[in-house]
């Protein structure tokens, strides 16, 4: 890898490896929902009766996609937007059972497993959202690296900073902060 911005081509390569590295640790799982804890959490809760009525909207008879979108609008599921832990975003499975069971009364989804799968795939629907806004928050931050480091090294206006490198230039960081501020 390059470590003098040069060229185009060296800031490209720079951040395509940026976004390996971004993209392995591994982040969505701070935005989505664990489909086989939600799935657990729902059986765990039919098997014990701490089933939670669902008193919302009549959901009985509704589509998945229907069934995400009124579950996600009744702000049942927990850690949205707080990126606190992997897996931090999470639905109390007394909750989701009582939920499923409401949509799935009068159909031939029946017993713990099937209402806790019927509830898994509510939950597959409910994570394409959270996959999509993991990804506009990637692509963002990407985006802003590439055009922060566009600007410090490459740009005819710009500082003109040196090597990239792990030592700690403290009159570069001056002289960069004055321009920022």
């Amino acid at each position: 890898m390059p470590t003098r911005v040069s060229s185009e081509k060296d800031l490209d390569t720079i951040i395509t490896e940026l976004e390996k590295v971004v993209r392995g640790l591994q982040l969505w799982q701070y935005y989505v929902l664990d489909s086989a804890r939600e799935k657990e959490a729902v059986k765990a809760a039919l098997s014990s009766g701490k089933v939670q009525i669902w008193k919302g909207t009549d959901v009985k008879g509704r589509t998945v996609a229907d069934l995400a979108i009124i579950f996600r609008a009744s702000k049942e599921i927990r850690g949205l937007g707080r990126l606190a832990s992997r897996y931090g975003v999470r639905v109390d499975g007394g909750v989701a059972a009582g939920f499923i069971k409401a949509a799935f009364a009068d159909s031939e989804v029946k017993g713990d497993e099937g209402l806790a799968i019927a509830w898994q795939k509510v939950v597959d629907v409910l994570n394409v959202d959270l996959y999509k806004e993991w990804e506009d928050d990637i692509k963002v931050a990407i985006d802003n690296v590439k055009n922060r480091v566009k600007y410090t090294r490459l740009d005819p206006h710009g500082p003109k900073l040196g090597d990239i490198s792990n030592e700690y230039d403290s009159s570069r960081c001056a002289t960069l902060r004055l321009l920022i501020f």
